[in-house]
């Protein structure tokens, strides 16, 4: 079957552009909240200045579950355009073969994508908490040392020119065909699918989405660029260009953070 990526990849629903915006939303106010529950630094002691100041103050529960509400909002937001199209082709293949519970397995698909991108935020939180507690983030939740930035971009760079991020990202541009000759039967099958696609999803841009961790998850210029990289990378025409020339600006990036 010859499908072209034009007609696979219709404009996304309105929920889809809705659900969009919520998740951004939720991602600012769970930040704006985790901010505001940290306690005030300490005074700076004139007399000593070259004295580090104490660690911080281990997190708690509620700070947690903010910190996790963040990344999982944040990442369900960066990674929804991924999963337009998919729900979309999921739709019409349950239609054309007028499969039971044909209504429900879109949304059994985007349910296995979200408890997927949801076990990776979780992880990220982890990640976040360890460098918390080690006193590893300034206030703006970036982590200090340039150096680690500048190795996560270097990474985040030189994988844009692998056939494997390629190859995931064609995936996700026109996953009708491998959607169409991997579907199984089951009320449950569109939901490991679901599962499967968001895994292959993650292939493609798991350290792209690692760099808000590096950079601070308030940092508004970092995740636009995330969010735009991954919108054009989706969107236009031709990927390969936008992801090459992404995967160089980060290598030249994180090597002037690496050698200043």
């Amino acid at each position: 079957m010859n499908v072209s990526v034009v007609d696979e990849r219709p404009g996304p629903p309105l929920a889809m552009a809705l659900a969009w915006a919520a998740l951004l939303a939720c991602a600012c106010w769970a930040w704006l909240a985790f901010q505001g529950m940290q306690a005030p630094p300490a005074p700076v002691q004139l007399s000593s200045p070259a004295v580090a100041g104490p660690p911080p103050a281990p997190l708690r529960a509620g700070q947690l579950v903010l910190v996790f509400a963040m990344w999982t909002a944040l990442y369900v937001a960066l990674l929804l355009p991924a999963a337009a199209v998919a729900v979309a082709a999921v739709s019409r293949i349950a239609g054309r073969r007028s499969l039971a519970g044909a209504r429900l397995a879109p949304w059994l698909f985007a349910l296995g994508c979200l408890l997927a991108w949801t076990g990776f935020a979780a992880i990220v939180t982890l990640l976040f908490w360890t460098l918390h507690d080690a006193g590893m983030l300034d206030a703006t939740l970036a982590v200090r040392h340039p150096a680690a930035s500048g190795l996560v971009l270097v990474a985040a760079g030189a994988w844009q020119w692998t056939s494997s991020k390629h190859a995931c990202l064609q995936y996700c541009r026109a996953p009708f065909p491998a959607l169409l000759s991997g579907w199984s039967k089951g009320r449950l099958a569109a939901l490991w699918q679901g599962a499967e696609h968001a895994r292959t999803v993650l292939g493609c841009y798991w350290l792209i989405v690692l760099l808000p961790l590096t950079g601070g998850p308030g940092n508004p210029g970092m995740v636009a660029a995330v969010g735009l990289l991954l919108l054009a990378e989706l969107r236009l025409r031709d990927a390969t260009l936008p992801a090459c020339l992404a995967g160089l600006g980060m290598v030249a990036w994180g090597t002037r953070l690496l050698f200043p």
